[in-house]
């Protein structure tokens, strides 16, 4: 039995509560969050006693140890405060990504987990979701040769950028992280995974464009409930969390409800961000950015982010000396084209898996953690804290460099950084 405290019980904290309930050999023991709603729903669904429910994390670590490993789900900012007396205090960690939201907070929490041999896997679940999987067997199979280049753009889709990235908590780089990390540290990550080899030097472009002021349509008003326009614009709030309210239930009192008529007086109170247009809040991530990569084995890679796209996917192309792979997580197909050899095509919903968050990756991530820290051995633990770090040198190398207009810059490890 693997027992687990869960710090930030928001959509990924109880995420990760739901596979432990439905897994015998899980149990969760512990939850810290400073909402209130959100202990009481830890001790109505998931059983977890009420002096076991902790609105401070320091009165959880005053405790004692009373679990094999902890969760940290919690906000960017609070990555490092909350991480680093869980190692202390003799706690495997899984931490939610990014690591931390500044560089040396990042390589603080690694350089503690092994100075004390605490075993820290990282949410990069990608590298668990069975269209990556996939993926990386066909690479590591040898059929389609030697990679060379990997193409990669992040669909982040407009409904979901409006939510995240305008509205809500990770809209601001001053108080969370800047978009390449909080958003694409997965997809620098699960690139170099497939390449196989460590960046050498990256560049970046990116600004934020679109979703400001001067860009509101005339006659718009502040607020969604007060607008005009709200029949006619696709980023009206109340047709967003009706449509797609399925993102209602991570986002805390501001948006959680009973029913939609209560969702809609919620969003008619001008103190909630959420009912705010999307043109007129205090934004300042980019709404597109481009990375460019070139790695020590030679292969190069780029990365889109953009969130002017109907789906949130992730499309893919590799190219290899011998052949070449395209793929879409969202439709879960790769095609595999063999030069001189002809295409064929892998339809991954035929094959009766499990694609629930981030295309299975999040239960098989959970998973590996509880053996790994068992002591299995032959585990495949892909996303510990020494591998996952790399994707974050890369983000803050990759922003650098968009500040300073795409200049190249090397991505700096050990004595260097």
């Amino acid at each position: 039995m693997t027992d687990f405290a869960i710090i930030g019980f928001g959509s990924r904290g109880t995420l990760f509560a739901g596979y432990i309930k439905e897994n015998a050999n899980m149990r969760l023991t512990a939850v810290v969050d400073v909402c209130e709603e959100q202990l009481v729903l830890a001790q109505k669904e998931y059983g977890v006693s009420a002096d076991r429910c902790y609105r401070d994390y320091r009165d959880f670590y005053r405790a004692g140890k009373i679990a094999d490993a902890v969760i940290v789900a919690s906000q960017d900012a609070d990555h490092y405060a909350h991480t680093i007396p869980a190692l202390e205090a003799g706690y495997d960690v899984l931490l939610e990504k990014p690591v931390a939201n500044r560089l040396e907070d990042c390589i603080g929490i690694r350089d503690k987990a092994n100075a004390l041999h605490r075993k820290v896997m990282v949410c990069h679940v990608l590298r668990y979701s069975h269209f990556y999987d996939f993926v990386k067997k066909i690479i590591d199979g040898g059929e389609i040769g030697r990679v060379i280049n990997i193409n990669q753009t992040e669909n982040v889709g407009y409904w979901h950028y409006a939510h995240s990235f305008i509205r809500g908590a990770w809209r601001n780089s001053d108080t969370s992280s800047p978009m390449i990390l909080a958003k694409c540290c997965h997809d620098l990550d699960i690139i170099t995974y497939l390449i196989g080899s460590d960046c050498e030097s990256i560049s970046s472009f990116g600004n934020l464009t679109y979703f400001k002021e001067e860009n509101a349509p005339n006659g718009s008003a502040a607020y969604c409930f007060k607008c005009p326009l709200k029949d006619k614009c696709v980023f009206n709030c109340l047709k967003i969390y009706n449509d797609r309210n399925w993102m209602v239930l991570g986002s805390r009192s501001q948006l959680s409800a009973d029913c939609m008529e209560e969702l809609e007086e919620k969003l008619k109170d001008e103190n909630n961000p959420f009912s705010r247009c999307v043109f007129r809040c205090d934004n300042n991530v980019v709404d597109h950015q481009e990375v460019e990569m070139l790695y020590k084995n030679g292969a190069t890679a780029h990365l889109t982010m953009t969130p002017f796209s109907e789906e949130c996917t992730r499309t893919l192309n590799v190219h290899g000396t011998a052949g070449e792979i395209e793929g879409d997580m969202e439709k879960k197909m790769i095609s595999v084209t063999v030069f001189g050899k002809g295409r064929r095509e892998i339809d991954l919903a035929k094959l009766g898996l499990d694609f629930h968050c981030h295309g299975g990756g999040d239960k098989k991530l959970l998973n590996d953690f509880a053996e790994y820290i068992s002591g299995k051995e032959n585990i495949r633990a892909l996303t510990t804290i020494d591998k996952s770090i790399e994707s974050h040198l890369m983000c803050f190398a990759a922003e650098k460099s968009r500040l300073a207009n795409g200049k190249p810059f090397e991505v700096l490890r050990g004595e260097k950084i």
